[in-house]
């Protein structure tokens, strides 16, 4: 089959959206992502494409060559990132360093929409983990669409853009058939196959048994409850302002949230932390109290005091605030690690911003 020829034996979401808007696709080589590409293609939809190479598999070099050589013969970018080395917690650094490198490049070149690979299989994966984890239905579902926020520096504008995932509705097997058929090429990822990784283990044992039996009763069950999903967050994530070199705060008014356990847990998330469920009941109680100040994995301090959330990147120091200037924040009512955080933003040049920011919550 010839590349440029249509080819619509798989249905995309949002077609017409995505052929009005800038889209980067994030690729990887393997078998959705390709689907994908080949997919965009005879749908004739722009976009780009932004691989990153973490260096774990032998393979790695070539997935970025066949990247770099589809982009070559479409007239498309193609975007690498070689991510430094990770050491513990691979699933989540991955992550993080994964969607840094996507949003530098939605802020620079302009991008609307990232889209990625995820489909059927992925989907009822991400619910059975949630569910069999303990959390409310929202956060059992993974969003087809939505808005999200960029991790800005406090003096830039706020940029957002749209996460789309078209396969959302088609299973892993039905994209694995239409690769065969056309003969495109992709690579095999078998650290799919490891179950060290928790979501391969509900993978191999549950997902794949059950789409292999009742794949469209499945499908429908998920469309139905992502009707019912609302595309703003639970928090007001444009409010996650970053100090260059010294990290991210939030200050979120306690009136404004409808729900403040799942509101700063959202915050944690973006600053990069994910509490354990122990530590979510404990953050609970806390937030029942009047005002408390408490670090969690020794990476983001969280405070309450008079009406208002206080989050912000943690690290040990020694600084001694002068007397004067502890007293005027102590009056503002900056609890007592915030007032660390603010006076080395302004070291930095960033206090009154960073009040400004207080102000405004």
């Amino acid at each position: 089959m010839c590349l440029g020829e249509h080819n619509f034996e798989i249905t995309l979401e949002f077609v017409e959206e995505l052929r009005g808007s800038r889209n980067l696709l994030a690729f990887s080589g393997g078998v959705d992502s390709s689907a994908l590409y080949f997919l965009l293609k005879s749908y004739q939809i722009p976009f780009d494409v932004a691989i990153m190479n973490y260096g774990m598999r032998k393979q790695a070099a070539l997935e970025v060559s066949y990247a770099q050589n589809l982009c070559l013969m479409d007239n498309k970018r193609c975007f690498v990132e070689y991510a430094p080395k990770i050491h513990n917690n691979f699933e989540s650094n991955a992550r993080k360093l994964r969607y840094d490198f996507f949003e530098n490049l939605i802020m620079h070149f302009g991008y609307s929409h990232l889209i990625l690979a995820h489909q059927l299989d992925d989907m009822l994966e991400w619910f059975l983990m949630q569910f069999c984890k303990g959390t409310n239905l929202q956060k059992m579902q993974m969003s087809p669409k939505y808005k999200r926020i960029c991790i800005r520096e406090i003096q830039q504008e706020k940029i957002s853009y749209w996460i789309v995932r078209p396969l959302w509705q088609v299973s892993h097997a039905e994209i694995l058939k239409y690769l065969q058929k056309n003969h495109f090429f992709y690579f095999e990822d078998f650290s799919n196959l490891n179950p060290r990784y928790q979501r391969n283990y509900f993978r191999i044992n549950f997902t794949k048994r059950l789409l292999s039996e009742f794949e469209s009763g499945i499908a429908f069950s998920l469309k139905e409850l992502c009707k019912g999903f609302q595309q703003e967050s639970v928090a007001p994530t444009n409010q996650v302002f970053e100090i260059p070199t010294l990290g991210k705060f939030c200050v979120l008014g306690l009136e404004s949230l409808n729900n403040a356990l799942e509101s700063v847990d959202l915050v944690c998330k973006i600053c990069g932390v994910l509490l354990s469920r122990v530590q979510k009941l404990e953050l609970k109680r806390l937030l029942e109290e009047k005002s408390f100040s408490q670090v969690f994995r020794h990476k983001i301090a969280i405070e309450k005091i008079k009406g208002k959330i206080f989050l912000s990147t943690y690290t040990y120091s020694l600084v001694i605030i002068p007397k004067k200037l502890r007293e005027k924040y102590r009056c503002l009512g900056i609890p007592k690690k915030f007032r660390i955080f603010l006076f080395q933003a302004r070291n930095l040049g960033f206090e009154q911003r960073v009040l400004d920011k207080i102000i405004e919550s």
